[in-house]
């Protein structure tokens, strides 16, 4: 098996390129390994190191022998296990099951007063593992040029995830494969089943993975609905995750509610370092999200939890072919809701960076509906949530190719769900945009302009074979799909072409967008919507008429009330928000896509609106820089222009 992480090298596909980042990353683990953000223990003032020998699993291996489970329980917090040169490019067997009852943290909900309460992330029983460790620790197979491989023997008849650190956990160069993760019923206490989390590996603390491979494991959770069992992370659940270099591929999970098909990330929860997740240089493809609430075929962010708001970055990824569908076995009910969203990527909380990606052919299935007036489906390539159970802060978007994704075999791309702020930083590609259910604009916070698009660039309506050729697809060599193309090679990466090639300029440029607000005199009635509808019949006549928006009548005293914080839930702002998704229907597409975005929002100046008004009107910039290498490590750009996607031609 660990052919393919060679493989993966010589042929210039996602693999560790250039050792020059582990440097980076070496420091970064030292600090991370130093803080302790896992489980609170204490690692050595020296390193210490421990050299496998041997591919046989052995708890307890005869003198002279050093098994990888021996050296997992031998090793002090914060050492390194390494591993003999002779055992290069194999595969450990593993065979014993290490831990039963593996506790790890996970958020806990709780009934009070028939209501679900949220109660922290305590500790819970994440059932079986093949390897486990409470403690901070490295697996280093870096000095082996094929790598090394951790295979779960135990199939269906003996389900086990092959590894689970409750702690802060280092891999490098290894390929985990054959985990399954499934629930199991527990007699007594609180929690009625085993959490079926982290199919190939689960970490409640950071996970650095590098230049490894999570392939064909699977995470298995009950079909009874709960706040606090989902089936989540089908080849990696953890805390904080930060993967460079890496395969993940042919992943699946299952159960009622279901999420991140190939890596679900919590983001940090309770954590006191602001430091996010990222993945770069990934390839996250043809993983699979089976459930009646069903989020993330290939990659999930919860961005650190309820509460919280951070930022999952993903650069110079390809992101493809993942699949979210409904659970055939379990059959919607009437008194039920049910959710298929992001095919390629979801965000549940937090922010999302993405630059420089390829999210393409990705799909979402299901049934359709409408609860509380929200689609249940949206996003075949990315989503946000929608709605008020969850925050999503801003979803920030620059070259990169989104397109070719569907829903129920329909084109959609790139769903804004209910976003504070959707931001492009410019040269995008995207097929079909839909920002319907982004947050309405509201004057605090200059939040009247919240959709930051298109900038320089930007082009949606984008057909996948217009950007990406499609026949040069290059693949894994043994990894196969569970996802929309189930059965097929694993895809790795995607040549650009035709309008993907020479657009991004090789220096830095700047991308500036729009805040803007407003405040009424004291005592004075607001007729601010008014003052919206006039600016849309002047500047945009010839498009909208001179009568645009007489049906709405006389908006005066249709304002926006506090609390800041808490206004979507607050029933005096019902007329606010009705008028401005009445206005987006009313406007459909002759605006474009985005309808009311920057170019409306900055046509406004600072200073007296009429009598009642002041707007304030502010254009921040950021300088944005084309990024160094591609998914491959390949310079860029190739030519005098940069290329749009994860891999520059």
């Amino acid at each position: 098996m660990a052919e393919g992480i060679s493989s993966r090298k010589r042929s210039g596909s996602p693999g560790l390129v250039s050792r020059a980042p582990i440097a980076m990353m070496s420091l970064l683990l030292g600090l991370f390994l130093l803080v302790g953000v896992g489980c609170d223990v204490t690692g050595p003032a020296q390193e210490q190191v421990i050299v496998v020998n041997s591919l046989e699993d052995s708890a307890s291996p005869a003198a002279g022998t050093t098994t990888l489970r021996s050296a997992l329980a031998e090793i002090d917090s914060g050492g390194r296990i390494t591993f003999d040169p002779a055992l290069n490019g194999g595969t450990i067997e593993l065979t014993i099951v290490g831990e039963a009852h593996s506790i790890l943290r996970g958020e806990l909900f709780a009934m009070v007063e028939g209501r679900w309460e949220f109660m922290g992330y305590q500790e819970r029983d994440y059932g079986r593992s093949a390897l486990y460790a409470k403690k901070n620790v490295a697996i280093d197979a870096s000095g082996l040029p094929d790598g090394i491989t951790l295979r779960w023997t135990g199939g269906e008849a003996n389900p086990a995830r092959v590894l689970a650190v409750y702690g802060d956990l280092v891999m490098d160069n290894v390929t985990v494969t054959a985990g399954i993760s499934r629930y199991e019923a527990i007699s007594g206490g609180t929690q009625p089943y085993t959490l079926g989390r982290g199919g190939g590996v689960a970490v409640w603390g950071l996970a650095v993975l590098k230049n490894c491979a999570l392939i064909g494991n699977r995470a298995e959770g009950d079909e009874n609905g709960s706040r606090d069992r989902g089936a989540f992370g089908g080849g990696i659940y953890a805390n904080r995750v930060f993967m460079e270099d890496c395969v993940v591929s042919g992943n699946a999970v299952i159960g009622y509610g279901a999420a991140g098909g190939g890596v679900y990330s919590v983001g940090g929860a309770a954590d006191r370092l602001m430091i996010g997740s990222k993945l770069v240089r990934c390839a996250v493809t043809g993983n699979r999200i089976t459930a009646q609430h069903a989020y993330g075929g290939g990659v999930y962010t919860d961005g650190g939890g309820r509460g919280e708001s951070k930022n999952l970055t993903l650069e110079n990824c390809t992101i493809a072919r993942n699949l979210v569908e409904d659970h055939p076995g379990l059959p919607e009910s009437p008194q039920a809701q049910y959710y298929y969203r992001g095919g390629g990527v979801y965000m549940s909380n937090g922010s999302l960076s993405i630059q420089g990606c390829t999210i393409v052919e990705n799909a979402v299935t299901g049934v359709p509906a409408v609860f509380n007036q929200r689609p249940n489906m949206g996003g075949g390539g990315l989503a946000a949530t929608i709605g008020a159970a969850h925050v999503v802060e801003k979803t920030e978007v620059w070259h990169s190719i989104v397109a070719g994704n569907t829903i129920n075999g329909a084109p959609e791309d790139l769903f804004t769900g209910s976003l504070v702020h959707f931001h492009s930083y410019g040269y995008n590609l995207v097929g079909v945009l839909d920002s319907d259910h982004i947050l309405v604009p509201i004057p605090p916070w200059a939040s009247l302009s919240r959709k930051h698009w298109p900038k320089a660039g930007d082009v949606d309506g984008v057909a996948v074979s217009e950007v990406l050729a499609l026949a040069g697809v290059q693949y894994h060599p043994w990894a196969v799909s569970a996802g929309a193309d189930a059965g097929s090679p694993a895809v790795l990466w995607y040549p650009p072409a035709g309008d993907a090639l020479n657009r991004i300029p090789a220096a830095a440029y700047s991308v500036d967008w729009v805040l803007a607000e407003y405040s009424l005199a004291a005592g004075q009635p607001d007729d601010f919507l008014n003052h919206v509808l006039v600016k849309l019949r002047t500047d945009y006549e010839s498009v909208l008429g001179a009568d645009f928006g007489a049906g709405f009548g006389d908006l005066t005293g249709v304002t926006f009330y506090g609390p800041a914080v808490t206004w979507p839930s607050n029933p005096d702002n019902a007329p606010w928000i009705a008028f401005w998704r009445a206005l987006d229907v009313e406007l459909d597409t002759s605006l474009g896509t985005i309808k009311l975005g920057d170019a409306f929002w900055g046509s406004f100046t600072s200073g007296p609106l009429g009598a009642n008004i002041t707007m304030r009107v502010t254009t921040p910039s950021r300088s944005v820089q084309l990024l160094d290498t591609d998914q491959r490590g390949v310079s860029r750009p190739s030519g005098s222009m940069g290329d749009v996607g994860a891999i520059e031609n």
